[in-house]
């Protein structure tokens, strides 16, 4: 089976347009006196569609993570804070993730998730002034960051799988074959 998804491009493409709305959102008025909604108005339409495309290129069906979105919906229109809203909006793209999307044993998948997760929160919020630039600059950085977890784990994956991927070793012998034909 070929994989014609590109996830790594696709992360930064959505990092991209995230960056765009981050730097867009802070220029409305009513930005910054109004409800923390109006602010996550950029937050939660990343989440939910990465978490989309997650589950795109994870094979499952794109209802598995409805439920984790319209909970982070549901309880970020109530949390008084938007830092609230925003780790718990990392905790839903780290559950679908490694949880629905890429199962992996729960201390493997808690460490990466720490890494590529905790690592992407920790740089987005490097240049956290609250302004235009230091939004969009947070928003590229967590994507940024959050291709590592396909750089890594789909060379692993690719090599682990079993539908018609082929082995590493079974491609190093053919291109030794292609090296030795030339002789």
């Amino acid at each position: 089976m070929t994989n014609n998804h590109r996830p790594i491009r696709t992360t930064l493409l959505v990092g991209i347009l995230g960056a765009l709305a981050g730097f867009a959102g802070p220029l409305v008025p009513e930005w910054t006196g109004a409800h923390p909604a109006i602010r996550l108005g950029v937050v939660w339409p990343l989440t939910a569609g990465y978490a989309l495309l997650l589950a795109r290129w994870g094979h499952q069906r794109l209802s598995v993570v409805f439920f984790p979105l319209i909970v982070l919906a549901l309880w970020g229109w109530h949390l008084p804070s938007g830092r609230g809203f925003i780790v718990l909006a990392l905790a839903t793209l780290s559950w679908i993730r490694s949880g629905v999307c890429f199962p992996a044993p729960p201390g493997r998948a808690l460490i990466r998730e720490v890494i590529v997760c905790g690592g992407g929160a920790w740089l987005a919020a490097a240049p956290a002034s609250g302004s235009a630039l230091s939004w969009a600059l947070g928003i590229w950085l967590f994507f940024l960051v959050q291709t590592l977890f396909f750089a890594v784990g789909e060379s692993e994956r690719a090599h682990t799988a079993g539908d018609g991927v082929e082995d590493r070793f079974e491609r190093a012998h053919r291109k030794a074959e292609r090296i030795l034909a030339r002789y």
